[in-house]
Order: C-alpha cells, then sequence, then structure tokens
C-alpha cells in the first residue's frame, strides 16, 4: 500500500505544493520529480524526524516551517541510506572505522542529523536554549 499525506497528520504540505516548492530550488532535479515514488515516504520522513526532534510548532503551519520540511525531505533523498548506516553503527558503540578513520561519538548517543539550513528555517521554533551562567560573587 503507497504512503499517502494527510495534511495536519503526516505532513505540513501536499506532494503538490512541495512540487512548487521544488520548482525554484537550485539543483533539486537531481533528487525531486513530481510524482515520483520517494516523494511522499519523504516528505513524510521528514515531517516525522522534525516533530521528533526538539522543536515545539504551532498547530497552524507557517511557510517556514512547510519549507524546512522540504528541506528536510531532499536532505533524506540524497543522504538516507548512509544516514542509517552510521546511526547504526552509533548505537552498537562503534567509535572510529574504516580505512578514512571516520570518528563517531563515544558518548553512545544518537541524534537525528538536522540539516544547517532546516535549523535555521525552524530557529524560532527550537526548545533548545543556551543556559549561560554568571558569576555573581
Amino acid at each position: 500500500m503507497a504512503a499517502t499525506i494527510t495534511v495536519g497528520t503526516n505532513s505540513w504540505l501536499t506532494e503538490a505544493a512541495a512540487n512548487t516548492y521544488f520548482d525554484a530550488r537550485l539543483m533539486s532535479s537531481d533528487y525531486w520529480t513530481d510524482d515520483a515514488d520517494n516523494n511522499i515516504p519523504a516528505l513524510i520522513t521528514a515531517y516525522n524526524w522534525l516533530n521528533a526532534g526538539s522543536y515545539s510548532f504551532p498547530a497552524t503551519p507557517t511557510q517556514g516551517m512547510k519549507d524546512a520540511q522540504c528541506e528536510m525531505a531532499f536532505f533524506l533523498l540524497q543522504h538516507q541510506p548512509d544516514l542509517d548506516l552510521h546511526m547504526g553503527l552509533e548505537v552498537q558503540g562503534v567509535i572510529a572505522a574504516g580505512v578514512v578513520k571516520e570518528r563517531y561519538k563515544d558518548d553512545n548517543s544518537v541524534e537525528l542529523p538536522i540539516p544547517v539550513l532546516v535549523q535555521k528555517l525552524l530557529k524560532a521554533y527550537s526548545t533548545d536554549r543556551a543556559v549561560y551562567l554568571i558569576d555573581i560573587a
């Protein structure tokens, strides 16, 4: 059974709206084609990953949220197979591997990778706040 988008439940936008976004995005045709089989799963996965992150979103999505979902879907289309392998190694406690001397976190924590552009688009919704300690003595 093919995945379907239900706006407000598993996506902030329709595939048609995403197609419009990608029509204006540089180099999008390398990974996004209108009505491709992976479009809807990429949008749904992006929505799920963003909602699992450190964000508090309003009930009515903003254009920035929709743009961020598109950019996250694009990132996943580009990198998903490698991300799954990388996160799998981190969960197993691997801290270094391979001839290329790839390094992994050594604290056995795994975070969902969110690209910088997506982070910037969603900055207003971030629940991560810096804590500043001031010596008042």
